[in-house]
């Protein structure tokens, strides 16, 4: 068994994308260590998921792997979407209050990008050009390294987490949120526009955050297959770093990196369980709303370790 060491998180440095993707394939290849068991040879490239899945041989041809892993999309982003036809009383009272904290922040949007702007430094602006690829090709891959050194070393875990990450992005960044952008057609608080100013099918790009919503995609399926608490917080942490990169270039509002990380955070943990229902439900993580004494509201990170 290996043993897992701690991820640091990015500060000012001009590494800049080079430093993000090698403090991620730290984190990805660190989080393997803890999960024991290791693949046997001749292993199948599919887990055992919780719902049956077409079988797939180590010399499947590339097409037939292809096709597997669309038909597995498909029965996933299908029973996520149906979600909500089997949530119970909690679950309803969570998405309420999930829809509610992101409304209560939407009305601050304006004040806490002014008190982002004011603290803007050559620091802030350093440690977004640092994080920022973690939402973009950077987050891409860690998931495909992920997946392409299980395969190679024959090791479960570490294939099965860079699977689910893809998997995730594809589904969170890549269908959900472009789907809501152009539905919601919000502009970004750098074209000069109040928080308030939604334009459907304009072609505006500000809400949800894309960038947001892959980075937690990624971060949520590492933590959810990882032990303790260190890796998943490290994980956590860097995806905050890239939404709060996000709102220090002016790209994004703060209601839009909290919508962003909402859905990249639910669809990737709700992938992970699928395939493995006793990781998937691992590690709490959850957004919620702060009020100061002054009146301002923002939004806090709770997080609660395996047991």
């Amino acid at each position: 068994m290996r043993v897992k060491r701690p991820a640091t998180c990015p500060g000012n440095s001009p590494l800049g994308p080079a430093l993000s993707r090698a403090l991620m394939l730290a984190l990805a290849f660190g989080m393997s260590g803890a999960r024991g068991a290791r693949a046997q040879e001749g292993d199948l490239l599919l887990p055992h998921d919780t719902e049956p899945q077409p079988v797939l041989a180590t010399q499947a041809t590339l097409p037939s792997v292809l096709g597997a892993e669309a038909r597995r999309y498909l029965a996933d982003g299908t029973s996520i979407l149906r979600a909500p036809l089997r949530w119970d009383g909690t679950s309803w009272a969570q998405a309420a209050g999930t829809l509610g904290s992101l409304a209560l922040l939407s009305t601050q949007d304006n004040r806490i990008d002014i008190a982002v702007q004011r603290h803007r430094s050559r620091t802030t602006n350093s440690i977004s050009r640092a994080v920022t690829p973690l939402g973009s090709y950077a987050g891409v891959g860690v998931s495909v390294a992920s997946l392409g050194a299980g395969l190679l070393f024959h090791d479960a875990p570490l294939r099965d987490t860079g699977r689910d990450a893809i998997e995730a992005e594809i589904l969170a960044a890549g269908i959900v949120t472009p789907v809501l952008k152009t539905v919601f057609g919000r502009e970004r608080p750098i074209q000069g526009s109040d928080a308030d100013e939604f334009r459907p099918l304009s072609g505006r790009q500000s809400f949800p955050s894309g960038h947001s919503t892959e980075a937690f995609a990624v971060a949520s399926v590492i933590a959810a297959r990882s032990e303790g608490w260190v890796v998943p917080v490290a994980a956590y942490t860097l995806a905050s770093g890239v939404a709060f990169a996000r709102m220090n270039d002016r790209a994004h509002f703060a209601s839009d990196v909290f919508a962003g990380a909402v859905i990249g955070t639910a669809i990737g943990r709700s992938i992970v369980h699928r395939h493995n229902p006793e990781e998937g439900n691992a590690g709490s993580w959850s957004l919620v709303p702060l009020a100061s004494r002054r009146g301002g509201v923002g939004v806090g990170f709770h997080f609660g370790a395996k047991s």
